[in-house]
């Protein structure tokens, strides 16, 4: 693996790596995005984040804010394999930002923000003629100790904020670390956004705690999936198979 770039910023240390076609971005240790062109499903945790949007139908996400941007591994995945018309990408760290631009090539068709997250989805969903997203993904991760850390709620209010947000028929897309957190999640318990977003699908693989939840006012269809992975594979044969790497299940709500 091959150091492409190493900077000590503000008591942050960075790292973009390589290896054959794939770069990897590390903060402090951490891996925050991976990403190769070749592949855009490589088996690695950040498919799952992509995964929902295909099962939806082509053409109909085409708006997505993510919400810990990071160097844009999730975001060059939607754009190869969704195309949406717009990615808004928000993330605390600006130097993460402009790895994104220079490493991994997120300038067309991805708007980028240095901003807390927080703040600015509060500041966005109290506006009365705010702008609305067919995808929100929340990946709001920090480190400690070469150990990803939560850095943002996971509270009723956090999510109410959020589903503001989404488009009706839209989702929302959580990144988890703990999964004896999902069902916990404010979108399987309260009663208003379950009505919201009655469709409910976990993602996850072997070997790893992550689990990826999404939360869909639209039916996520499994028929959609498979059109769009045969399409996939005929695109890019160095992706055949991956699908055998995840685990997908539906998910019952507390009664």
């Amino acid at each position: 693996m091959a150091i492409l770039w190493s900077q000590t910023i503000e008591s942050n240390h960075y790292e973009v790596r390589s290896a054959g076609a794939t770069l990897r971005l590390y903060r402090n240790g951490v891996n925050h995005s991976q990403w190769n062109p070749n592949r855009p499903l490589s088996g690695c945790i950040w498919d799952l984040i992509a995964l929902p949007a295909l099962y939806r139908p082509k053409r109909s996400i085409k708006s997505v804010l993510m919400l810990g941007f990071g160097a844009g591994t999730v975001a060059r995945k939607l754009c190869e394999l969704v195309q949406p018309e717009r990615i808004l990408g928000i993330d605390l760290d600006p130097i993460h930002l402009s790895i994104a631009d220079g490493f991994f090539e997120c300038t067309e068709g991805c708007e980028l923000i240095a901003a807390d997250a927080v703040e600015w989805v509060q500041e966005e969903s109290a506006e009365p003629d705010r702008g609305l997203f067919d995808m929100i993904v929340d990946d709001l991760y920090g480190e400690e100790e070469q150990i990803a850390v939560r850095c943002a709620p996971l509270d009723l209010e956090w999510c109410q904020d959020l589903a503001k947000l989404v488009k009706p028929g839209g989702m929302l897309v959580f990144n988890l670390i703990e999964p004896r957190k999902v069902r916990h999640l404010p979108p399987m318990t309260d009663a208003m956004l379950c009505a919201q977003f009655p469709y409910v699908k976990v993602f996850r693989m072997a070997g790893y705690e992550n689990r990826i939840v999404a939360f869909s006012g639209s039916a996520l269809e499994g028929s959609h999936f498979k059109c769009r992975m045969h399409d996939i594979y005929r695109k890019y044969p160095r992706c055949r198979d991956v699908e055998q790497r995840y685990i997908v299940s539906s998910r019952k709500r507390l009664s």
